[in-house]
């Protein structure tokens, strides 16, 4: 089979220049099939990757629903008696398109512990009286834990046209190469490959701006969209195609611009990953990553929730699409999400955000007669779903008398220190609590006369709570505090001479204030 690499350009070059609208004679045949040959896991989204392909093809490709035949967990004769039953309808109807959702190896489809042959499914097909027909193959050969099309190992799957040329006026894409598997997403309820391949028909692939998606613009949309979902599991996915389509324009397959009153178009923002869930629901949608800004997308009425994915931060709109309407994301109020804050819901593309923290602040008296040391506190903090962390480094001092005549001393302190905690986001404002643990160098440096520096080790644990106020470019203000309780060994002075008491714990207050950067 021949490999695409990415550029659904050179497939528009190779089917012609000119567009022409999907007729309305022509027929479509969704196939799917959750069930495979024993020992084969069950697929969840089988059944929903054949009835969206169907349904956007008649929203949008003015495919009539009498012209629609849908076959849900059928066997290999069932597909073929449905295929042969196609035959007198289709005298001069101009476009076939079938697809298919479910099991397959190197040999051919698996349906319910049947095989329909790759050669014998290609060879009816071709056999049909349409002048054009439209082959779309999500399967692959085996699986993983990502719940992998075709869970036993069996040998690749393989469409091979090596012996024997294609009809003319055919087409076949299939969801992934001759070594890789085709994965499904519990996020998207559906396979990777075809949720993409529905969203370019609904306008996300209309690369042009056109108001129409072609074949070719629909699979390159298809293949980006699919190698970017499949980069987050083990195994990369790479969707291809082969043709033979001779002295014709590209195939239009839906047009966006001519949507009917039954749905409304949402109207996208920059060229960056969108991500669309019903807001009642709580359903993904649609994950779409736009070709270009202001590309539109066609979807039912419904309310939604949209979030434009930037560099730092994603960009949530609330929105409410009625039928025959255009929405425009860029004219509706909106609210900036920081990505610690999406980390936090489980929103967002990353798992952790990496920050740096400078504070100045205060501690409270430790040393009798020193008064309150002034710090500063640099750190390094990781965000993640279930607690934030931080490494931080603090150093303060302070100057103080001696008591009973001894010298003026400098009191200094140099402390590492780790802190975990939890992050609560409000609507203006995180909050957060924690707990701190940390060891700290102790130097009282004497400033007059020739009594020797002293130096001793402390331990301390306490409780932290903190609030923040985000400022914009990854930036926030950051005000914290909390009890600390610091075990230290203790000395007095007695008769002129001193006298150690041994380990003591002293309980003191800080207070810390200054910005967060988010990388």
């Amino acid at each position: 089979m021949r490999r695409a690499a990415l550029s659904g350009l050179a497939l528009a070059l190779l089917l012609g220049s000119v567009a022409h609208a999907l007729p309305p004679d022509s027929h479509v045949v969704v196939i799917g099939n959750g069930f495979g040959e024993p020992g084969e896991v069950g697929l969840r989204y089988a059944h929903d990757d054949a009835r969206a392909v169907a349904e956007v093809l008649r929203a949008l490709g003015d495919v009539p629903s009498t012209r629609i035949t849908t076959l849900l967990d059928g066997s290999a004769d069932d597909v073929q008696q449905t295929l042969a039953g196609l035959a007198p309808r289709l005298a001069g109807a101009s476009v076939l398109v079938v697809f298919y959702s479910g099991h397959a190896d190197a040999e051919g489809l698996h349906l319910g512990g049947t095989s329909l042959p790759f050669a014998a499914l290609q060879a009816q097909i071709r056999a049909l009286p349409a002048r054009m027909k439209l082959l779309v193959i999500d399967a692959c050969r085996s699986g993983n834990a990502t719940r992998v099309k075709g869970l036993r190992p069996a040998p690749e799957f393989r469409v091979d046209f090596a012996d024997e040329a294609l009809a003319e006026g055919m087409a076949i894409i299939t969801s992934s190469t001759a070594g890789e598997t085709s994965q499904e997403s519990d996020a998207l309820q559906a396979s990777f490959f075809s949720h993409h391949l529905v969203n370019a028909l609904r306008g996300a692939g209309d690369r042009d701006g056109d108001g129409a998606v072609t074949l070719a613009e629909a699979y390159a949309y298809a293949y980006d969209g699919t190698l970017r979902s499949s980069g987050r599991t083990l195994d990369l996915q790479h969707p291809t195609y082969a043709w033979d389509v001779k002295g014709r324009g590209d195939l239009v397959l839906t047009r966006v611009a001519d949507a009917d009153q039954r749905v409304g178009r949402l109207e996208l923002g920059e060229p960056t990953v969108h991500l669309v869930t019903d807001a009642v629901a709580g359903q993904v949608v649609a994950e779409v990553k736009p070709s270009r800004a202001g590309a539109t997308l066609a979807l039912p009425p419904r309310r939604y929730r949209v979030q434009e994915r930037q560099a730092r931060a994603y960009l949530e709109y609330d929105v409410t699409l009625r039928a025959g309407e255009v929405v425009a994301l860029r004219d509706r109020p909106r609210q900036r999400i920081e990505y610690d804050r999406l980390v936090r819901k489980g929103g967002g593309e990353r798992t952790v955000v990496h920050g740096l923290r400078a504070l100045v602040g205060v501690r409270s008296q430790l040393v009798a007669d020193e008064g309150a040391m002034p710090q500063l506190t640099l750190g390094y903090s990781v965000d993640t779903p279930w607690f934030s962390g931080e490494l931080r480094g603090r150093a303060g001092q302070v100057s103080a008398s001696a008591p009973e005549g001894r010298a003026p001393r400098r009191h200094e302190e140099y402390a590492g220190a780790l802190v975990l905690s939890r992050a609560v986001d409000l609507a203006w404002l995180t909050v957060g609590l924690g707990l701190v643990g940390e060891v700290a160098v102790h130097r009282q440096v004497f400033t007059d006369g020739d009594a020797p520096t002293r130096q001793s080790t402390t331990g301390g644990f306490g409780a932290l709570a903190a609030a923040e106020r985000w400022l914009g470019g990854g930036l926030a203000l950051r005000l914290e505090g909390g009890p600390m309780a610091t075990v230290l060994r203790a000395g007095e002075v007695e008769l002129g001479g001193e006298v150690d008491v041994g380990q003591q714990t002293a309980l003191v207050w800080w207070a810390a204030g200054g910005l967060t950067w988010r990388l």
